[in-house]
């Protein structure tokens, strides 16, 4: 059997497999990010302008961490890029198992005493 050949199905194989988790990071990125913002401007009105600008700035962290934190975590820890988004979709799944307990609102809320009726 010819190993150029079958190492050219494997990568195949690893591209056509990997295509979905591309998928759902870039409707991440492009679709829930301003969903996100839109929310937090809603339900925190007097600080509005605050919670996009503080989304963003948290956005722009992570972005800058991922991009110039995997080569050293790569070099001189000696993981590979398998261990590396091993790692990171553990913590994001943790992550987002924690926003859907934090964001649980009570069944009903009372705003206001119920009237009395004559």
């Amino acid at each position: 059997m010819n190993t150029a050949a079958a190492g050219g199905q494997r990568d195949s194989l690893t591209c056509a497999s990997s295509t979905p988790s591309v998928a759902l990071a870039g409707f991440g990125c492009s679709a829930l990010l301003p969903l996100v913002i839109s929310f937090g401007q809603a339900e925190l009105k007097t600080v509005a302008a605050s919670v996009a600008g503080g989304l963003i700035a948290s956005y722009q962290i992570g972005y800058g961490i991922a991009a110039f934190g995997v080569g050293p975590l790569e070099s001189r820890l000696s993981l590979s890029l398998g261990a590396i988004y091993g790692g990171t979709t553990g913590v994001a799944l943790a992550l987002a198992v924690l926003a859907v307990l934090i964001a649980r609102r009570p069944a009903r809320l009372v705003t206001e005493a119920p009237r009395a009726r004559i």
